[in-house]
């Protein structure tokens, strides 16, 4: 039986064969490995509903953003462009072919997108990959290097480790995981082609994590938003202030920041939340 220490090498070699590769990878099963991963990005709206705590957002750091995403009404916010949609499915694709390649190479991979429920709140875990709780993962080159060097849990804006935790919790009684204190991330180096298997040891995650859920269910059902958790930075030595990269990126920035200003340097948006000296560059409108 294959075990998890391996699989990273074993999927290397798998690729490195000629030929023997079943219908986990050829044929009916990569073919619904790629529907499977259509259906989840590119569902009618309707079955996606937004305003809703799900176990991917209740990690993001920033609880002001959490609290517009369920509160506020999404029209007119910011809409992803088709190259961003792109983007996104195509790493969909290589998370798919990863797990295929996983069960091609002869580990045993379950429970692929099965939901589990935290206090009403849900989520599609990836899969169980010879007992441990597995989240695929495809990234840049840059962001790979993170996971490479184990370094997530110290710089986590996207709540990787919370949403993995969650979904650890919901397994505890489950016969198929072994791994009850661990769960690890596969990631894909979606530029080169390198894999790493990065593991986390989730014991105080899961000691709090009813507490944790509570919290955050309160949080979005109050009256008023929290405070702002990101203060904008200095742009240069002009006496502008400009929004932090994490800020530049919410769609709800315009909410948060209500005299925003938004300046075009050789097209690329700069957001000035105060503006001493005017720049000598466009100003979107």
């Amino acid at each position: 039986m294959k075990n998890i220490a391996t699989l990273v090498d074993d999927i290397y070699s798998q690729l490195q064969r000629e030929g023997g590769w079943d219908e986990a990878v050829h044929g009916v099963g990569f073919g619904k490995a790629m529907e499977a991963a259509s259906n989840r990005r590119f569902l009618p709206s309707e079955a996606q509903p937004k305003g809703t705590l799900r176990m991917s957002n209740l990690g993001r750091p920033c609880s002001r953003q959490l609290y517009y995403d369920v509160n506020e009404n999404h029209e007119g916010t910011e809409e992803l462009e088709g190259n961003t949609l792109f983007k996104f499915f195509f790493g969909d694709m290589i998370e798919e072919a990863t797990l295929s390649l996983a069960k091609a190479a002869g580990h045993t991979v379950e429970g692929e997108q099965e939901e589990v429920n935290i206090q009403g709140i849900k989520g599609h875990y990836d899969a169980i990959i010879d007992g441990m709780l597995i989240d695929v993962k495809s990234c840049s080159t840059f962001a790979f290097k993170k996971f490479k060097n184990n370094g997530v849990r110290a710089d986590d804006p996207f709540g990787y480790i919370a949403q993995l935790s969650s979904y650890l919790y919901c397994l505890q009684d489950d016969d198929r995981v072994t791994y009850k204190n661990k769960a690890g991330f596969l990631a894909v180096d979606k530029q080169n082609g390198s894999i790493c298997l990065d593991v986390y040891d989730l014991t105080e995650e899961l000691k709090w994590k009813e507490v944790f859920v509570e919290n955050r269910i309160n949080m979005v059902a109050d009256d008023e938003p929290p405070s702002r958790q990101y203060a904008p930075e200095e742009d240069g030595k002009s006496g502008n202030m400009k929004l932090c990269t994490a800020c530049s990126y919410c769609k709800w920035k315009d909410k948060c920041w209500p005299d925003l200003r938004t300046f075009l340097y050789a097209g690329r948006p700069r957001f000035l939340t105060k503006v001493v000296k005017e720049p000598n560059v466009p100003e979107a409108t």
